[in-house]
């Protein structure tokens, strides 16, 4: 077994490495060009390869040198959403575990999964785990997610009022009002349902539906 001693990362340290690597990168516009700062800011290579996610069921990998993100081409060619996730997520790996993974040595893909294989399963959920939390805020950054968050609610009070007027608890009409808001932001992001109504979660913003 691979021992890396990954230590654990809380959510809110995480949040101040994805806001410090917006601010560093001049992101101050939604959605986040993150395919555009890896190449001309990381200078990594975004290379798709068939069958990745069939043959060894991943979306992408980043090489050991973290000179290339290799991509799943359906997820690249099909898949848009996911395809800008799996970047910020092997982004999130470059930006903090960088020092773990240069210990690895592997030169193909086939080489990489052995030693995933081997690595010790802690370390391998914490780095995963810390990964998608970098990915989902940098993808979503709070300041702007608490801006459209607010702004799609406005847009929603008639319709709370009228659920209101009919009696209906706060309980009765919170999810679809959390459904409606997140599906109305997945265009303003470019992310998935799923990652909105985590950041969504994270940001404590349902407490703003009355």
């Amino acid at each position: 077994m691979i021992t890396l001693n990954v230590p654990y990362l809380n959510n809110e340290y995480i949040a101040s490495v994805a806001d410090s690597f917006l601010k560093n990168n001049k992101l101050i516009s939604i959605p986040i060009n993150i395919e555009y700062i890896i190449e001309s800011n990381y200078r990594m290579d975004i290379i798709p390869l068939p069958s990745l996610k069939m043959a060894f069921d991943i979306d992408g990998f980043s090489t050991s040198d973290f000179n290339e993100i290799c991509v799943d081409q359906f997820v690249y060619e099909q898949r848009y959403y996911r395809f800008r996730f799996t970047l910020a997520h092997e982004l999130g790996h470059k930006i903090m575990h960088q020092e773990y993974i240069s210990k690895l040595k592997f030169s193909s893909i086939a080489e990489w999964k052995n030693v995933v294989d081997q690595l010790d399963p802690s370390d391998h959920s914490k780095m995963e785990y810390q990964a998608n939390v970098f990915a989902g805020m940098v993808l979503v950054p709070r300041a702007f997610l608490r801006i459209e968050f607010k702004g799609q609610l406005r847009l929603l009070e008639a319709q709370i009022e009228q659920a209101r007027s009919n009696r209906l608890s706060r309980d009765d009409y919170l999810h679809t009002v959390l459904y409606e808001i997140s599906n109305n932001l997945i265009p303003k992001f470019e992310v998935s349902m799923d990652v909105l109504a985590r950041r969504i979660e994270f940001e404590c913003l349902k407490k703003e539906i009355r």
